[in-house]
């Protein structure tokens, strides 16, 4: 969409000021940092959590994974939570306008109910849709971002096709700490955010975090001119669309109010107690239809109310010397409210679920062993669904490391109430032919219970719908160094009962069709990407190639580019930073092979300085040159929008 910020004459003053302070990469290697480029000890080597339940290096984990650190966070500014995601590698993503829309995540090619997202362990997904609540998470208050690809249900359980992403807020350590931050930007966007987090030490260590933060926006018209709805549509098109009035073309904006908390206490030598929280209320416009007593439409703003909620407690032990547990009492809440002139509907979905888990090192190597308990109730006025669920898993994984082989194998049991049993397994080797170079094999199952939409809504859902399953193998070569990585991963999987609309085999008075195990995918593809830290630079680059077809039409899935890719250099120079990025995305269609979405590339500069000890100052430009694209068919995306502000961190 074309914004109110479209200057002329800053635009290039702004460009060359930013890019000024890049000096030619050839010359940075022989240059001596004054800073490091970032502030963990090894950047290029994290620990990583969610691929194995248990913290790993990168180096050591089997499956192909991306780590997002604090720094780069810090570095978003107005970026939403899906529009970071989609600068990885591997990773695509649709809105329906602003930050505050409606939005998927898609991992090589899946769909976004394929993959499970988690927070701070917790499933979020909800229970009637079978997607997360990806507008209502808070970016200003995580701490980090994990993404693993790859078949994960032999670890995790449902929807792990395409992956996990899993979002860890902040934790306390060390003294105390006090930090925010306070910006205001295009659109009317203004986000505010505090935490203050720490631990006091003593015989038994208390550990601790509070953050809360809070965003608006006004936002922009997000009915594009090609939607059906637009008004300037002739009156055939919108009347086909049951919108004849058309939608209204006024701001759609959005606030969104979050917290999260954490506290644990040690209470003996390998032992702690804890619990942590995450509440999150989105209220966010959308255009819409609604109608008179005689049935003629007329066009409306609408409301949609979101809260997410995240609860557990949990207590780790140190059973023996070579026997750790983890209990877990956890609760996930994903209500949702439309507030419009026909409709009050309410959606409400709640998972209580109960963990043990079990690790047991067997001198260089890991068993692990899961049991876990999740009972799932929704709630929804449209269609009047009150439905509950229940799913009985044992899991157990094996973790080798024998000089240069790495190895593990893991099966899952997942008994779910109407379905019985789901089993899935995955095995993957490594082999180190000198310390930095690696080659890995995998092979995976992994399934997606259907939503209680799809099963049980009037007129549409079918009970009798079985699990969409799949079958992933993949390869990869690895290249790291402390300064410098590169990865090329070659995979297949293919993906079978997929559930979509269709207009045959339904029950008896389905008039509109329903939903059916009707295709199958087949998706292929090459990831490559690699990160070098030269210097006061670092760099980043990615590039997907990938055919995600359905196999029973042919067609590209819906919204998914066979190509798309991302770059980014950032310079650090004493107290300024400067960073520009570009994200690009081929060709995509929605539905059923319509609306033809053209591929489009951005340009987005960010840059910080450090005005004393504690204090910096931030500013970011996404969209510099104001690309007219589209995530989903009918729909606008932000246009050239700036946003600065304010950073206080305890130091």
């Amino acid at each position: 969409m074309k914004q109110q910020f479209s200057n002329k004459k800053c635009t290039p003053a702004l460009l060359a000021a930013l890019l000024s302070s890049f000096i030619p990469l050839q010359n940075a290697a022989a240059q001596t940092p004054s800073v490091s480029v970032s502030n963990t000890v090894d950047p290029l080597n994290p620990v990583i959590v969610t691929a194995t339940r248990t913290p790993t290096k990168a180096s050591d984990v089997l499956a192909d994974n991306i780590y997002i650190g604090p720094e780069e966070i810090a570095q978003a500014g107005q970026t939403s939570l899906v529009e970071l995601l989609q600068r990885q590698r591997g990773v695509e993503i649709s809105t329906q306008g602003g930050a505050g829309s409606n939005a998927s995540v898609f991992l090589r090619g899946t769909s976004g109910g394929q993959s499970l997202v988690l927070i701070d362990g917790i499933r979020t997904q909800s229970s009637l849709s079978g997607t997360s609540a990806w507008a209502a998470i808070p970016l200003s208050l995580i701490d980090h971002i994990e993404i693993i690809f790859g078949p994960q249900s032999s670890i995790y359980g449902s929807e792990a096709i395409g992956g996990v992403i899993q979002i860890f807020t902040k934790k306390g350590s060390g003294p105390f700490q006090a930090g925010g931050s306070v910006g205001y930007g295009s659109y009317g966007t203004s986000i505010i955010e505090g935490s203050i987090y720490g631990s006091m030490d003593g015989e038994n260590k208390t550990r601790y975090s509070l953050s809360a933060s809070q965003e608006l926006s006004t936002g922009f018209n997000s009915v594009a001119s090609n939607n059906p709805c637009n008004p300037n549509q002739p009156s055939s098109v919108r009347s086909s669309a049951y919108c004849s009035a058309g939608w209204s073309t006024s701001r759609t904006g959005y606030t969104k109010d979050s917290a999260t908390g954490q506290i644990s206490q040690t209470w003996a030598p390998g032992q702690e107690l804890g619990a942590q929280f995450l509440s999150s209320r989105l209220n966010n416009q959308y255009p819409a239809t609604a109608y008179k007593p005689d049935y003629s439409d007329y066009a409306v703003i609408n409301n949609r109310v979101t809260t997410l909620n995240t609860l557990a407690a949990y207590s780790k032990n140190q059973m023996t010397r070579i026997w750790n547990s983890l209990l877990q009492v956890a609760v996930s809440t994903d209500n949702g409210q439309t507030l419009a002139p026909n409709s009050n509907a309410v959606a409400n979905s709640k998972q209580n679920i109960y963990t043990w888990q079990n690790d047991i090192k067997l001198g260089s190597d890991l068993l692990q062993l899961v049991a876990e308990r999740r009972v799932q109730s929704a709630f929804a006025t449209s269609g009047n669904i009150s439905q509950d669920q229940n799913t009985n898993s044992v899991a157990a994984a094996y973790q080798l490391k024998r000089g240069s082989n790495l190895a593990s194998i893991s099966f899952r049991n997942d008994n779910i109430t109407g379905y019985g049993p789901q089993n899935t397994g995955s095995i993957a080797y490594g082999y180190f032919f000198t310390k930095e170079w690696r080659v890995n094999v995998n092979h995976g199952t992994a399934f997606k219970a259907p939503s209680f939409f799809d099963l049980y809504y009037p007129g549409y859902g079918v009970s009798s719908l079985l699990p969409e399953k799949s079958k992933n193998t993949e390869a990869g070569i690895f290249y790291e160094t402390k300064s410098f990585d590169a990865r090329v991963i070659a995979y297949s999987n293919t993906i079978t009962n997929l559930i979509q609309y269709t207009s045959s085999g339904c029950p008896a008075g389905y008039a509109f069709g329903c939903a059916g195990n009707v295709a199958n995918a087949k998706i292929n593809g090459i990831s490559l990407g690699s990160t070098a830290r030269l210097g006061n630079y670092a760099l980043k680059a990615s590039f997907d190639q990938q055919n995600p077809i359905d196999q029973s039409t042919g067609y590209v899935l819906a919204k998914r580019a066979k190509q798309f890719g991302n770059i980014g250099v950032e310079r650090q120079s004493h107290k300024l930073v400067t960073g520009v990025e570009s994200t690009l995305q081929g060709n995509r269609t929605d539905f059923d092979n319509t609306g033809n979405m053209s591929g489009y590339a951005l340009l987005n500069l960010y840059a910080s300085y450090q005005l004393e000890k504690n204090i910096s100052l931030f500013a970011r430009w996404n969209n510099v040159f104001n690309k007219d694209y589209q995530l989903s068919y009918g729909y606008n995306t932000p246009g050239s929008n700036i946003f600065v502000g304010m950073r206080y961190a305890m130091k």
